[in-house]
């Protein structure tokens, strides 16, 4: 059996914060906002000496659900602190991110931690290809080229180029390459069975 904990990085503000989505960014505290973040190094370094296998947590916008609006500066951070549990990084966003430049940020987190990540690809939710602004009708088509692209980035010997509907680089060659040979451990996250067909 594995046993994972879910990090939420959750920002407990100082005073009631708005309900809405987008929380107005005036409504952000520095010094509450730099106690979250402890607090995950903090919670990470306690479950890992409890023995637990990973840790996990997703990317979110603009002040919805915890203080992680990039999956791989966190995972760093994460890395850093630790030296044996496997960072589950549940995101990034597909729709939204460069594939390319999130293959490089990964494989980056993959060294630093000496092959401890475990990814976890999501397409995303509508607030956040809001966001972006990213029409909710292709994130699906994205999310798929998106991984593919992450893929061959991190298994192509040579620089490539590629042509996709929604993604288009002249040339690309992934400095660092992961430390997993040949990749870190990747699933594909849905909740849809048109996710599992993808």
């Amino acid at each position: 059996m594995k046993v994972s904990f879910f990090e939420t990085v959750r920002y407990q503000a100082p005073g009631p914060l708005p309900s809405e989505w987008p929380v107005p960014s005036g409504s952000y505290d520095p010094d509450a906002g730099a106690r979250a973040y402890r607090g995950m190094i903090e919670r990470l370094e306690y479950v890992e000496e409890l023995g637990f296998d990973w840790m996990s947590y997703s990317e979110h916008h603009y002040g919805f659900g915890g203080l992680t609006p990039t999956t791989t500066v966190p995972a760093a951070a994460m890395a850093a602190a630790t030296k044996k549990i496997k960072i589950a990084i549940m995101g990034p966003v597909l729709a939204i991110n460069n594939p390319v430049r999130t293959a490089e940020e990964i494989a980056i987190v993959d060294n630093i931690s000496d092959g401890r990540v475990v990814v976890g690809l999501l397409r995303g939710t509508p607030n956040e290809f809001n966001v972006y602004s990213v029409n909710p009708a292709e994130t699906r088509e994205r999310a798929a080229e998106c991984m593919a692209l992450m893929l061959k980035c991190w298994q192509e010997p040579v620089p490539f180029s590629w042509e996709g509907r929604h993604f288009r680089f002249r040339t690309v060659a992934v400095w660092p390459q992961p430390y997993q040979d040949p990749i870190p451990p990747t699933y594909v996250l849905g909740y849809h069975h048109e996710s599992i067909e993808t």
